[in-house]
């Protein structure tokens, strides 16, 4: 999971070239775009392709719906996924999408529930809590890495996909208010007794002319600081705002590679977070016997 509870601290842009990136390096990669803004799915499918989606009912949104359905299986999850995520050469074949959808906070009110039967919180919370298990399942058989782009907020989806994940990734900027996010987002989990590791977190939009992006990187380095104990371990790379990440939003863009579409210097410093990425996570090929380009 990509999450905070800081919204403008480049979640989606990380999360999208982090899936980028490790679908470049010859890893099976599914994003789930967790988002009410669709941001990611948008950026891995284009606008037309989201739209279709939309039309086909082949959204998160939609997933959720046909999970509280008593004749659902994990198998149907397949019809929700988009194949061939990305602009950069006509898309990976080993990046796929679970687009969300606007729809997605009707699963915040009485009425979602009331027109699947369900009378109250606690039975749509034990049907989810029923599936977590087949949904991890599914996700660790037809993929390497599963990345979940999240909202700034722990809303009804993530919620629901918080037991599916592994671990979280905590994107922030280094200063006051995004630092506050990511430690209002850490006691929310330990006060709802979420089990999550915090893979790490990952500094973003940092600015080196910036006395107090500085102060905060350094603080967090140094073992007597409460920041670096309250925070998950920053992961060594950092992403600096520069216009090179900006541009790689911009729509009708068609890159022929990962360098030409983040520019050699992202492209080293998201191949260098990979890296990290898939050492924490302690990731191994199922099958001994594969062979997966290094990142």
């Amino acid at each position: 999971m990509f999450i905070n509870l800081k919204g403008g601290v480049a979640k989606t842009t990380n999360a999208v070239a982090v899936a980028e990136c490790l679908a470049d390096a010859g890893h099976s990669v599914l994003v789930i775009d967790a988002d009410h803004q669709c941001m990611a799915g948008e950026l891995l499918l284009g606008e037309s392709r989201l739209l279709y989606t939309e039309r086909h009912k082949k959204t998160l949104h939609d997933l959720l719906a046909a999970m509280l359905d008593d004749e659902f299986h994990a198998d149907q999850i397949a019809e929700f996924v988009e194949p061939n995520g990305s602009n950069i050469a006509g898309g990976y074949k080993n990046l796929s999408v679970i687009p969300c959808s606007v729809r997605i906070d009707d699963f915040q009110t009485n009425m979602a529930k009331a027109r699947h039967g369900y009378r109250s919180t606690e039975e749509f919370w034990r049907i989810f809590n029923k599936r977590r298990n087949a949904l991890r399942r599914w996700f660790t058989n037809h993929y390497h890495f599963t990345i979940i782009d999240c909202p700034p907020s722990l809303s009804i989806q993530v919620r629901a996909l918080l037991p599916v994940a592994d671990a979280f990734v905590l994107p922030s900027v280094p200063d006051r208010l995004s630092v506050r996010g990511s430690l209002w987002l850490l006691d929310r989990l330990r006060r709802s007794n979420v089990k999550l590791q915090g893979l790490g977190t990952l500094w973003s939009l940092y600015r080196q002319q910036n006395a107090m992006h500085r102060r905060v990187i350094e603080a967090t380095n140094d073992p007597n600081h409460k920041l670096h104990r309250a925070l998950p371990r920053p992961f060594e790379t950092v992403i600096p705002n520069a216009s090179a990440i900006a541009d790689t939003t911009e729509p009708n863009r068609r890159p022929n590679s990962f360098s030409e579409k983040y520019t050699s210097q992202f492209a080293k410093l998201y191949r260098s977070l990979c890296s990290e990425i898939v050492k924490r996570s302690q990731w191994q090929p199922a099958d001994s016997t594969a062979t997966v380009k290094a990142v």
